[in-house]
């Protein structure tokens, strides 16, 4: 596996340990929406193993009403504080970390105790309800609420983002990771489905993409440069009522990838979740609607990935979702893409790049779902107590 476990640097500026990358998963651990010991020890025990690149778990940026208690928040410099005791340790022992910036847009529920406790409303590019979703907590198990509001002021919601990224500066974060899939607030900008808009926001591609492209602007400006920037696309997703049908999604995505890196962003971290080879496309119980047919056999990582990977640019391609590390290892030696994702698998193996580099197998995940949306009886179990392997 000499491929993925060789050095690479982004942007010219932060050097990783190899091109191995813990991708972000929510675990609903944080009881205050603030890391503490639990995501201390968490993400540090991942990064002394010697993950090239860790993302955090998805961190709203704003009070969400999402179906997820217990996630984290960069708003205020308490949760900065809160982070910092986790950069901080990550770094001691050699790692990096990028914070992942979350808005969920439509995919909220004003009923929501946060949001009853903090006055929000429920925004979108367009007050069109997402199909779907899943409240466990409120009674009834209502879908995405229909109690929402245009986006009027788009400018304000983007300084959310710019008041993240300070944080993330102050907080000790190496990096951003943009989260722009997923059916969230980028992701509804970009859906002819979901925005319509008849400002500078809505219609054509080019407005439908300038939301997302304004949001890394402003993140570039924070930052002090792109390089210290992923985004991270779907280009095929169908959660929280994304899909689309297959010209817009080309269209769509080959403008906005192409402004990308135009912009020299750091990474572009592309996502093939709905293009599964598998019968069905199923993942986590989903399946693609019949309405929405890709091409057979379609790829998003090999038809976008051209548009990063060419002689001169300066945006390194990585690719998640589901890939082996065999087939990881080869798309990078035959130099198709810079760097890979792994997720669920850091999950019960705190030690994944220690067992690459040792050749010891991977462990699977015996205790079933219920281990990825805590907490159980306590903050570590299923958290903090799967063992890593002897060398």
């Amino acid at each position: 596996m000499s491929s993925l476990l060789e050095p690479i640097t982004i942007g010219g500026k932060i050097p990783l340990r190899n091109r191995i990358v813990m991708g972000s998963m929510t675990r609903n651990r944080c009881l205050d929406n603030k890391p503490g010991s639990a995501q201390i020890k968490y993400y540090t025990d991942r990064a002394k193993s010697g993950t090239g690149l860790i993302v955090t778990e998805g961190t709203f940026v704003d009070w969400t009403g999402c179906d997820w208690p217990n996630t984290p928040f960069l708003i205020t410099q308490d949760h900065a504080d809160a982070w910092k005791k986790v950069t901080d340790a990550v770094h001691d022992v050699g790692g990096k970390i990028f914070f992942q910036a979350w808005h969920a847009g439509r995919c909220q529920h004003e009923e929501m105790p946060i949001m009853k406790a903090k006055g929000g409303k429920v925004l979108a590019p367009s007050a069109i309800k997402a199909e779907g979703g899943k409240y466990r907590y409120l009674p009834g198990v209502p879908g995405h609420t229909a109690n929402l509001e245009a986006i009027v002021d788009i400018q304000a919601v983007i300084d959310t983002y710019r008041r993240a990224c300070k944080l993330a500066k102050s907080a000790g974060f190496d990096g951003v990771e943009f989260l722009a899939q997923g059916g969230y607030l980028p992701q509804q900008f970009l859906n002819s489905r979901a925005n319509h808009r008849i400002d500078e926001y809505g219609g054509s591609v080019e407005n439908r993409c300038r939301f997302t492209l304004e949001v890394v602007d402003a993140m570039t400006q924070v930052l002090e440069g792109p390089e210290y920037i992923c985004v991270k696309i779907n280009p095929t997703d169908y959660l929280n009522d994304s899909v689309v049908q297959f010209g817009e999604m080309k269209e769509t995505y080959t403008y906005l990838i192409t402004e990308l890196v135009k912009r020299k962003v750091g990474i572009i971290n592309l996502g093939r979740r709905g293009a599964e080879t598998n019968a069905g496309g199923e993942y986590f119980g989903l399946v693609r609607p019949h309405e929405y047919p890709l091409p057979r056999g379609y790829d998003p990582i090999l038809d976008f990935g051209k548009l990063v990977k060419f002689p001169g640019s300066l945006t390194l391609l990585m690719a998640n979702h589901d890939y082996t590390v065999e087939e990881a290892d080869g798309l990078i030696g035959a130099g198709q893409l810079d760097m890979i994702t792994f997720s669920r698998a850091f999950i019960c193996n705190p030690d994944v790049v220690s067992r690459i580099m040792h050749g010891i197998p991977l462990a699977h995940n015996d205790r079933g779902s219920t281990v990825y949306y805590g907490p159980g009886k306590t903050l570590d179990e299923d958290y903090n107590d799967w063992p890593a392997a002897s060398a």
